[in-house]
C-alpha cells in the first residue's frame, strides 16, 4: 500500500533530469513543457517559485531519503523534471518511476565550469553577505534565502561534492563534470538514457520521446545576463536603502536634539 501511494505520487513523471545546473537546463524545460504539455520542476521552483518547496527538499538531502518531498507531495502535476535537486535524485526517481526516460543534458565542460562558478559566487554573496541578504529578507524573500544558504551550508555527499568542485581548480571542475556524466551512464539503461546538447535542438530530444518536432524554434533561455542584472539591481538597491535609512535616522536624531534643546 505504502509502494502503491508513494507510485502515484510521481505517477506524472515522463522525464527524469540527471543533468548538472548551467548545461542549458532553462531552455530544456521550456522545452519539455511544450512538448509533454505539462510543467516541469527546476531548480528555479524551490529557489524562486514555490519557496515553500525549499524546507522539504533541504528535510530529503538531511535524511538522505525522498521521503518528505513524496509526502509532501511536492512533484505532483509535474511531467518532467530538470537541474538542482532533481539531479542529485534521478536514482531514486528512475526506481520509482521506472519506464521513464532520463535526460543527461552537457555542454563544453570548461565554459560549464565558468559559468557554474559565476552562478555559484553570485547567488552566494547574495544570500550571505550584508547588506543584500538583509534587504532580501525584509522584502519577503527569508525562505528563499534560507534554502540557498542551507544548500551552500549541506554536508551530505549528494551536493557537497559539486560545490567543493566548483570552487577548486578548473581540472578539478571539469573531472566532476566527466566523472558525474560516467556515473549517469553506469546506472542508467541505454535504451532509457539520452545524452542531449540544447544545440542540437529539437530532433534527438523529439526522436527519443517518440513525439512529433514543433513547429517553432527549440528554447534558448540563457539566464546569466538576467542574473547579472538582478544581482547589480539588489546591490544597488539594498545599498541605497541602507543609506537612505541611515539618512533617515541621522535627521530624526537630529531634529530630536534640537527639540529637546528647545
Amino acid at each position: 500500500l505504502v509502494l502503491t501511494m508513494v507510485e502515484d505520487r510521481v505517477e506524472g513523471l515522463v522525464v527524469i533530469g540527471a543533468g548538472l545546473s548551467r548545461t542549458g537546463t532553462l531552455s530544456t524545460r521550456a522545452a519539455l513543457e511544450l512538448l509533454l504539455d505539462g510543467p516541469c520542476y527546476h531548480g528555479a521552483v524551490p529557489v524562486v517559485e514555490q519557496p515553500e518547496h525549499g524546507q522539504i527538499w533541504r528535510e530529503a538531502f538531511n535524511t538522505d531519503t525522498l521521503d518528505p518531498v513524496l509526502e509532501n507531495g511536492v512533484l505532483e502535476g509535474f511531467r518532467a523534471g530538470v537541474d538542482h535537486p532533481f539531479n542529485c535524485w534521478y536514482q531514486e526517481l528512475l526506481e520509482l518511476h521506472p519506464s521513464a526516460k532520463v535526460l543527461l543534458t552537457v555542454r563544453d565542460p570548461k565554459r560549464w565550469f565558468v559559468s557554474m562558478r559565476f552562478i555559484t559566487n553570485t547567488t552566494h554573496t547574495l544570500a550571505t553577505s550584508f547588506p543584500y541578504s538583509s534587504f532580501l529578507c525584509l522584502i519577503g524573500m527569508g525562505k528563499n534565502i534560507d534554502y540557498i544558504k542551507s544548500n551552500f551550508a549541506d554536508e551530505t555527499t549528494r551536493s557537497r561534492v559539486l560545490f567543493e568542485a566548483i570552487q577548486g581548480t578548473e581540472d578539478q571542475g571539469v573531472d566532476f563534470f566527466n566523472a558525474h556524466i560516467k556515473q549517469v551512464k553506469s546506472i542508467v539503461p541505454t535504451d532509457q538514457l539520452l545524452v542531449f546538447d540544447v544545440k542540437d535542438g529539437w530532433e534527438p530530444l523529439c526522436t527519443f520521446l517518440d513525439l512529433p518536432i514543433p513547429d517553432l524554434p527549440f528554447p534558448h533561455i540563457n539566464d546569466r545576463r538576467q542574473v547579472q542584472v538582478m544581482y547589480n539591481t539588489v546591490r544597488c538597491v539594498a545599498w541605497a536603502s541602507l543609506v537612505g535609512l541611515s539618512l533617515l535616522l541621522s535627521f530624526a536624531i537630529y531634529m530630536f536634539r534640537t527639540e529637546w534643546r528647545v
